[in-house]
């Protein structure tokens, strides 16, 4: 990576709030695999094992800052994911997706057609579902760094600019040639016709 990489992180406010829910879910397969299966205990072991290890990666990331995507000049890096080039962009799409009755932005990424790049098993899974391999989830961040990191992408993501040459030749348009005075006209007869101010230099 460059110098000039920048570093983006989930929002630390909306993983708290991921782990309360958490947290809640917990209490809730306790209480009732507690209440409705009291004599089965494969089922409350299976419950509070889950939710247990969901707890421990929600505290994870919680605690130690985890970087969502890294920027350079050369491209980007999603997660622990492989550097995605910018020459290997093919476009990039805001979209919102519905979870649970919640809007959820996104900023999919489409690469091209792409050799030698190793894809995790996240990523596999994640390109068979609207979210795409390569998105950066808006959502998990906070508005001003989602807005930050999706103007920083489409700058770098920009077109080249037009040479003077074409661009001069794209906005002007071949103005037509002066008259110049005493010019003759030519009628649709064929004749050419002298004009009056030809006929009056003529005098």
């Amino acid at each position: 990576m460059s110098e000039t990489q920048q570093t983006f992180y989930y929002s630390r406010r909306k993983l708290g709030i991921y782990l309360l829910f958490n947290l809640g879910l917990l209490a809730l397969a306790v209480l009732f695999t507690w209440s409705i299966f009291p004599d089965y205990k494969p089922v409350y072991y299976f419950a509070l094992i889950t939710c247990s290890l969901s707890i421990l990666s929600a505290l994870f990331v919680f605690l130690i800052r985890l970087p969502l995507a890294v920027i350079d000049s050369d491209g980007i890096k999603i997660d622990h994911n492989q550097t995605l080039k910018w020459t290997q962009i093919k476009s990039v799409e805001p979209l919102t997706l519905k979870c649970f009755g919640l809007e959820r932005p996104i900023l999919r990424i489409t690469p091209q057609k792409i050799d030698n790049y190793h894809m995790t098993l996240m990523q596999k899974i994640a390109g068979n579902s609207q979210f795409g391999s390569f998105s950066i989830p808006l959502y998990a961040m906070n508005d001003d760094k989602a807005k930050k990191i999706t103007k920083l992408i489409f700058d770098h993501l920009k077109q080249p600019k037009q040479t003077k040459t074409t661009a001069k030749k794209a906005m002007t348009k071949k103005a037509p040639a002066a008259k110049t005075k005493g010019q003759t006209k030519k009628p649709a007869g064929g004749k050419p016709r002298k004009t009056a101010a030809a006929k009056k230099s003529k005098k």
